[in-house]
């Protein structure tokens, strides 16, 4: 009896630490959405009023008259492209480090390990990468975001796959290898749709990486029309000040999908990171 009360406090206490997280996780969240609806004369009323009054689209129609959707569209397909480049190549690389082996295997796959934190803290190879797109001529250009994007996500991807093929019995491959399959119809016909809930994962990280990433944005690319949705959100915190109206606006706007994306397939997420650790 006294265990099962240690154990009934411990978990109230995980709950109330995991709703005090929450609550200031999204207490801010909300108080910017509800700012962006607030007329300009009433964002900086004191006391503050959380619903107290008149809402308007106009900060939405700022946002969108100042070319700010033209972010949306470019980042929506450089998140698009890096996923596939990242699946593509990410995918050839789980298998042949799950199905195959060659010299100094190990020691690679050690190394696409490391890489997973590398690739998240870009900027801290952002001056080489700047000077080695730059002497090939490859920087302000429109697959130069994919590009890079794609590359920083397949360590993450390699991970995120092999994991799950590990589960998968490899006598599933000997069967379709006497058939007369080849290795590139095993990967596509037989192991990618048995691992469609890692693949989904994978492709959610790498969105979601691509979608939120602000330094080579800012960097890699000048030109206004190739610009990513968050270094846009910087025009709006000038010499003189922020303009918080349209500032909350675009940051409601680019956090939109992110939120719908985690509503719609968290499980997802979560069941294609977890596939293959219970394999035994």
């Amino acid at each position: 009896m006294v265990r099962s009360r240690g154990l009934q406090a411990m978990n109230i206490a995980m709950g109330v630490v995991v709703l005090s997280i929450a609550l200031l996780n999204i207490i801010p969240l909300a108080w910017g959405v509800l700012a962006s609806f607030k007329p300009p004369s009433q964002l900086i009323t004191y006391p503050p009023r959380l619903f107290d009054f008149n809402a308007t689209w106009e900060n939405y129609i700022s946002v969108v008259e100042g070319g700010f959707m033209n972010g949306v569209r470019n980042s929506t397909f450089y998140s698009i492209a890096a996923v596939a480049l990242a699946l593509a190549a990410g995918g050839l690389a789980a298998f042949g480090f799950d199905r195959f082996e060659f010299r100094q295997k190990g020691t690679m796959f050690v190394l696409v390990i490391a890489s997973i934190p590398l690739a998240i803290g870009s900027a801290a190879i952002l001056v080489p990468k700047f000077l080695f797109f730059a002497s090939l001529g490859m920087t302000n250009q429109w697959y130069t975001l994919p590009l890079i994007y794609g590359v920083h996500s397949v360590p993450i991807t390699i991970w995120t796959l092999k994991g799950s093929l590990e589960g998968i019995p490899k006598e599933l491959d000997e069967a379709a290898y006497v058939d007369g399959a080849s290795s590139f119809m095993v990967l596509t016909r037989i192991l990618a749709p048995l691992c469609k809930p890692a693949i989904g994962a994978a492709a959610l990280l790498i969105f979601i990486h691509a979608w939120n990433e602000f330094v080579a944005g800012s960097v890699m690319v000048d030109a206004r029309e190739l610009k990513p949705i968050q270094p846009l959100l910087y025009q709006y915190i000038g010499f003189f000040g922020r303009e918080w109206g349209p500032l909350t606006a675009a940051a409601t706007i680019a956090i939109l999908p992110i939120l719908l994306i985690y509503a719609l397939f968290g499980r997802l997420l979560v069941s294609g990171l977890t596939r293959g650790a219970t394999k035994g």
